[in-house]
């Protein structure tokens, strides 16, 4: 009798999520470059900021967005791509996010609501690859 893989639906859902968080902010930075607000005040140096840390482009966002979406999907199957792809996802997601972090300190970085999204992206970002290092072994 074979032993059935369960991958960490909670993991994957998470990264669906804030997957789908970043395709969206990566849209709203394209749209905002772009000079389309969406209501958003981008006069505000504090929203501007938030809106361009998501990379060199909303582009950035956007592919890492995508991709991490696509390897959450795939972690449901126990895909081996998934999980590597997971690694490189979640690390550079929480590389990117702490380097935008360190810039906060002596802001209210807590009134623009795109940085609670950077806070979440780096403690899934974090925490989904230590997961994923400790148990690598279910993707064999």
């Amino acid at each position: 009798m074979s032993e059935k893989k369960d991958s960490n639906e909670l993991l994957n859902i998470l990264m669906i999520i804030i997957g789908a968080l970043f395709v969206f902010v990566g849209i709203l930075n394209l749209l905002a470059w772009g000079g389309i607000s969406l209501g958003i005040d981008l006069s505000d140096p504090y929203i501007a900021a938030a809106l361009t840390i998501f990379g060199p482009s909303g582009l950035v966002s956007a592919v890492l967005g995508f991709w991490c979406i696509f390897s959450g999907i795939g972690m449901f199957r126990e895909e081996e791509y998934a999980m590597g792809m997971g690694l490189v996802v979640l690390s550079v997601m929480a590389i990117q996010t702490l380097s935008v972090m360190l810039s906060w300190f002596g802001t209210p970085w807590y009134s623009v609501w795109p940085n609670y999204i950077i806070l979440v992206a780096f403690l899934i970002g974090t925490v989904g690859f230590i997961w994923l290092l400790f148990t690598y072994k279910r993707y064999d």
